[in-house]
């Protein structure tokens, strides 16, 4: 981890936070993140066992359908037709299926790239989970838009999606690159569930940066926290009634995490709105519980960091 001047706004800025653990926090920071090999599911189950089963590490208890993995092994490199792990980290795996995706939704991922999370909801869209896994009864009724802005990241994303999908599950994904605030404007009540894994600061990746981290000022956190927020608010409402999103960020910052969700809350009740609710997720002591969320942070499990949050839209 680099030196950098302990008066420097990021510094001062975070251990009035955080107070003594930041010191603990800037440690855990300095390593490398922890990843598991998520099994593709609509990877045949006996290919699996006979080709890949042995050289995968041990399931991870507390994250079914998960396993250690050597870091040497280069997935993307694997002779398959589809690929049979993807690579991410734990907390991505928890936020995604905290959606809880059923069979036929209609779903959106506002900010899709690179992927990970939504080939999770893509499954159980199509009624694969960790207990269901026969390829036979694959669902294909339902829809799925993985949104994503930036034309390079989609061009990954695409990518994923080739290497990951069977041709006729394919299908049932469309890729747009639309401006995510502007989605609710025009198509209000549209989706049954809602992933908004949205843009943020990123700490984790200016560690290593000393002249960002020379350069970071508060109001860097807060920018990205009102874009987040123009990105929830057309997030909810594109959501159905009855609909369940999920808000996630990868920031350390209250600003862009319980911040954003705080202003939702107020904002909703100015406008003499109750129809909506948030949810708190039971994580068996996976995450830290927040005023609103969840957070993951790598002082404590080695994982993320990782914010999420549950909003569902009442009938």
């Amino acid at each position: 981890m680099i030196d950098y001047p302990d008066e420097s706004a990021f510094e001062l800025y975070f251990s009035k936070i955080y107070g003594p653990r930041w010191l603990i926090m800037r440690q855990a920071f300095s390593q490398p993140g922890f990843k598991i090999a998520r099994r593709n599911l609509f990877f045949d189950p006996h290919v699996w066992t006979q080709k890949h089963g042995n050289w995968v590490g041990e399931e991870l208890s507390f994250l079914p359908n998960c396993y250690h993995v050597n870091e040497s092994v280069d997935l993307q490199s694997l002779d398959e037709i589809l690929l049979p792990l993807y690579r991410m980290d734990p907390a991505s795996v928890v936020a995604a299926r905290a959606l809880q995706v059923q069979p036929g939704d209609r779903v959106l991922d506002m900010c899709a790239a690179p992927g990970g999370k939504s080939l999770i909801l893509i499954e159980a869209m199509c009624g694969l989970n960790i207990k269901s896994q026969d390829l036979s009864v694959i669902d294909l009724t339902g829809h799925f838009v993985a949104n994503e802005l930036s034309a390079k990241r989609r061009h990954r994303m695409m990518t994923v999606i080739k290497r990951y999908l069977p041709k006729e599950v394919r299908s049932l994904v469309r890729m747009r690159g639309e401006d995510g605030s502007r989605i609710g404007l025009h198509e209000k009540h549209s989706y049954d569930k809602i992933l908004l894994d949205a843009p943020c600061s990123g700490e984790r990746g200016l560690f290593d940066k000393l002249i960002e981290i020379q350069q970071w000022k508060e109001k860097r956190t807060k920018s990205f926290a009102i874009r987040q927020y123009a990105l929830l608010a057309s997030a909810f409402m594109a959501l159905k009634r009855g609909g369940r999103l999920v808000y996630s960020t990868c920031s350390i910052s209250p600003y862009e995490n319980d911040g954003v969700i705080e202003k939702f809350i107020k904002r909703q009740k100015k406008r003499g709105g109750d129809d909506f609710r948030i949810q708190f997720c039971d994580q068996k002591n996976l995450g830290e519980a927040t005023e609103y969320g969840t957070l993951f942070l790598p002082d404590k499990m080695g994982w993320g960091p990782i914010f999420f949050a549950v909003i569902e839209k009442l009938d």
